[in-house]
């Protein structure tokens, strides 16, 4: 009877190696989501937290902390959970899909591509899904165009005594009122450690009091940021209000350059006199605002 052959140790490699990898990839997809929290602080300069997070680092949710940085004492909470979700079909290409929901401060979820190459990056905003917009009632071509125009847009509303938490001058102006953040069609690239803007970033802020000053409110404003790759024009303005803000700037990529004034409305100089000594250096009836 012919002796039945034993199989060699050596002949069963792959196999350990392919359960090996198996492991390695479970463990790697299953990660907790708290393990991004150190990158985030890092990248972030300690400025954003992660607490109490919960699911994958690739779907999974958490507390947003911000904070001055690794110096400060100071913090606050960002109000609800925000959740995440990574698209990891175009990974093998350098790309990778993110979706944030916030439902605390934005009704659609921000969807963003991120694509990661040689000496650069970008991280780019996409559309809004079609279940991220509610379904209109019939309109005429006008309003219809619009609603196509809005799939391009995100935004998000939050108070404006979130900013103490981020430190000096927020903390000390320690500002209250409504921000809306918007974006339009937005892409930030870094190429050879240089970055670009482009799209559209708006910031409306209404109704905002400072406990600086017993006027109240001081005024609403608009900060208009518009870039087209080579560099990004800011503009801030005074829509309604006694303190008058308004200014022009640029931003390269690598330095910014802001020049803008403060001034009282009529009436409000004095009350407003030791706001604007901490805005700027005074010239005549206004301070000037340099960056």
């Amino acid at each position: 009877m012919a002796r039945r052959s034993q199989p060699v140790a050596g002949a069963r490699w792959p196999l350990w190696l392919a359960a090996l990898l198996g492991l390695l990839f479970a463990l790697v997809l299953f990660a907790p989501a708290s393990w991004l929290a150190g990158p985030a602080a890092r990248l972030s300069q300690q400025r954003l937290l992660l607490a109490q997070a919960q699911g994958t680092w690739h779907d999974g949710s958490a507390q947003v902390v911000l904070s001055g940085g690794a110096q400060s004492r100071g913090a606050t909470l960002v109000p609800g959970r925000v959740r995440w979700r990574l698209g990891l079909a175009g990974l093998w290409h350098g790309r990778v899909d993110l979706v944030l929901h916030w439902p605390a401060l934005a009704e659609a979820p921000l969807r963003l591509r991120v694509q990661l190459g040689i000496g650069s990056w970008s991280v780019q905003q996409l559309q809004a899904a079609p279940q991220d917009i509610a379904t209109p009632m019939p309109a005429s071509p006008p309003a219809a165009a619009a609603t196509a125009a809005d799939a391009s847009a995100w935004q998000a509303r939050l108070p404006a005594d979130l900013l103490a938490g981020l430190g000096t001058p927020w903390n000390t102006l320690a500002l209250q009122g409504r921000i809306v953040l918007s974006l339009q069609q937005a892409r930030l690239e870094s190429i050879a450690g240089r970055l670009r803007l482009n799209g559209q970033i708006q910031v409306h802020a209404d109704d905002m009091r400072s406990r600086l000053s017993t006027v109240a409110p001081l005024g609403s404003y608009m900060l208009r940021i518009n870039g087209d790759g080579a560099n990004a024009g800011i503009v801030l303005s005074t829509r309604t209000g006694p303190l008058i803000l308004d200014g022009r700037g640029v931003w390269n990529g690598q330095r910014l350059q802001f020049d803008g004034t403060a001034r009282a409305g009529a009436g409000q100089e004095q009350a407003l006199a030791n706001l604007l000594s901490l805005l700027g250096q005074r010239q005549g009836d206004h301070v000037r605002i340099s960056l």
